[in-house]
Formats: structure tokens, C-alpha cells, sequence
């Protein structure tokens, strides 16, 4: 239903300036911005309008949307994705939340150098904590959410996920985290990054950014923790004749 009324709605060419703001853009396909207790209004494709806090983005299928923030933020918005601006800070610390509904988005979480950033990104079933980093989260129809970490700014803060049950996991980078509701629980696995993980996300976004040099990475640590082969017996010599 949601992605019929998007195909009604007439697209708007707005344009605003990115300087300050919290940018929006329409990259390909439908993308539309809802303002609290207003109609959805459709943007023409390469347009963009500077989003108010607890404003909409939508996505119809096929479609790719693309927020910008001042501090140099940028959140993609994939195919059928709902997804909302809670708020957003900049101060001594910049600090963001958005809600997503379902669908996929991209985070790539950058702040000037010297500056701290605390983003949340808030699901039906978990909230997820994000520093510098770069990463692919998903939320299905079924609540499921997918998690893909790429890159941290900062080793030693990884991206952290808490569970409506109040569970804390850590993801590093070349980790994936999914959280499933199974009889009313939610049941959680973090583990290497795999293609088969990294290509959910292709579709709407393409390969991330670093994800060969991680790739060879991740299969070198496996590699290092297999055991080592067992020794060979040493020969012992013949006596002479």
C-alpha cells in the first residue's frame, strides 16, 4: 500500500541547500519525506529538502534515497525502507537517533576530526549504537534484523547492540550480528561476515567501500586459528653395514 500511494503522489522538484541542514536527496526511483501529522510529499528524482526533526523518508521499490547530515554523516536509504529522524545534535558531541521501521539502510558515521559521535539506530526488537563506522542493518517483515559491520573509526568502540530484553552484544569490524524472534524471545548470533551476508545489501547499495581488503583480512584469521598440522616423526637413522 505504501509504495502505491508513493506512485500517485505527483513528484515535487524541491531543492535545498545542504549547508547546516539535514539533507534528504532522491537518487533513483521513489523517495518521499513525511512531516509529523502532514500527507508524504514525493520528490523528483536529484532533488533534496532539508528534514526537521522526527520528519519520514520513504523508499518504493527500486529506489534509493540518500541522508546527509552536517557533520558529514551519510545514511542511505534502500528499496521499500521506512525510516525516521528522530533528532539530531551537533554539539561538543554529535548525537543522532533514527528509528527504522523496516527495509535497509547504509550508515557511514563520520565526525571532524577531534569531534565525538554517538549514533542510535532503533529497531522493533533491538537499539544499536554506532561511533565511527561504517555498516549495512536491515529489518525485515518478520522483525529479523541483519547487521553487517565494515569498518570502526576507533577499534576499541565497536558497534554495540542491546536487546529489548536488555542483552548487550558487541559487533567489530568483519562481524554480522542477526536477531530473530523465535516463541517470543529474541535469540541473538554474531559471527564472521560472510559474501552470502555482504550480499544482501548489494542490491540497493553495492559492495562496501572496503569489503575486499576486509574480506582478505577475515580469511587470514581464520587462517591463523586453524590448528597447527601435527608434527612428523623424525626419521631414525640405520646403522651402518
Amino acid at each position: 500500500m505504501r509504495i502505491l500511494a508513493l506512485a500517485m503522489l505527483a513528484a515535487i522538484p524541491l531543492v535545498a541547500s545542504a549547508q547546516g541542514g539535514k539533507l534528504l536527496e532522491n537518487e533513483h526511483g521513489s523517495v518521499a519525506f513525511q512531516r509529523t501529522g502532514a500527507r508524504a510529499v514525493a520528490l523528483a528524482e536529484r532533488a533534496s529538502v532539508n528534514l526537521h526533526d522526527r520528519d519520514e523518508a520513504i523508499t518504493g521499490a527500486n529506489s534509493l534515497g540518500a541522508v546527509t547530515l552536517p557533520d558529514s554523516t551519510q545514511i542511505l536509504i534502500g528499496s521499500s525502507t521506512h525510516v525516521q529522524l528522530a533528532f539530531f545534535n551537533q554539539a561538543e558531541t554529535t548525537s543522532a537517533k533514527f528509528i527504522v521501521g523496516d527495509g535497509r539502510i547504509r550508515f557511514s558515521v563520520h565526525h571532524p576530526k577531534g569531534a565525538q559521535a554517538n549514533y542510535l539506530f532503533a529497531t522493533p526488537t533491538s537499539q544499536i549504537a554506532v561511533r565511527g563506522t561504517q555498516g549495512d542493518l536491515e529489518v525485515d517483515e518478520s522483525g529479523t534484523i541483519h547487521l553487517n559491520v565494515y569498518e570502526l573509526g576507533n577499534p576499541n568502540l565497536p558497534v554495540v547492540v542491546t536487546t529489548s530484553g536488555g542483552k548487550i552484544y558487541d559487533v567489530a569490524a568483519g562481524q554480522g550480528l542477526v536477531a530473530r524472534i523465535v516463541n517470543g524471545q529474541i535469540q541473538v548470533e554474531v559471527g564472521k561476515l560472510t559474501q552470502a551476508l555482504v550480499d544482501r545489501f548489494t542490491g540497493d547499495f553495492g559492495l562496501p567501500t572496503n569489503w575486499n581488503q576486509l574480506k582478505n583480512t577475515i580469511l587470514q584469521k581464520a587462517v591463523q586459528q586453524l590448528p597447527a598440522p601435527p608434527s612428523l616423526p623424525v626419521p631414525i637413522p640405520l646403522p651402518p653395514r
